[in-house]
């Protein structure tokens, strides 16, 4: 190998770590801001709400980052802090965001008919 070869390979193993650290850092900081939950959908057949049980500070402002890995949409409603999303197309990502003001267990739920066995696609938001 020749020393420019060596050297363009260095500048690419430097400048694909500084891109990964950047990307990491920047989204660090955007989470430091607000409570961050990432929830994953997916039909009930095929893994349901992950987790299905979220935990979060009372009196935080908490941010809620819904992924659709399925391949069909989802909708999202959380009633008791009147929170709801009426779609989230297969691949795309939503984000709510409220105040966790009072404490307990709260039913999260898919709004849109997703599969045969929808009416199981349930979570619990609870707040402590």
């Amino acid at each position: 190998m020749s020393r420019k070869e060596i050297i363009a390979v260095i500048l690419f193993i430097l400048a694909t770590v500084i891109t990964i650290a950047g990307v990491v850092g920047v989204e660090a900081y955007r989470r430091r801001e607000l409570y961050t939950v990432e929830l994953t959908a997916r039909a009930p057949e095929h893994g349901n709400w992950y987790p299905q049980e979220i935990t979060v500070p009372l009196g935080e402002e908490v941010r809620i980052l819904i992924r659709n890995i399925d391949t069909v949409s989802h909708g999202f409603a959380l009633p008791d802090f009147e929170v709801a999303v009426p779609e989230i197309k297969a691949g795309q990502v939503a984000v709510v965001q409220f105040v966790a003001n009072k404490s307990g267990t709260f039913p999260f739920l898919c709004t849109v008919w997703c599969a045969g066995r929808h009416m199981e696609m349930r979570g619990e938001l609870i707040v402590e």
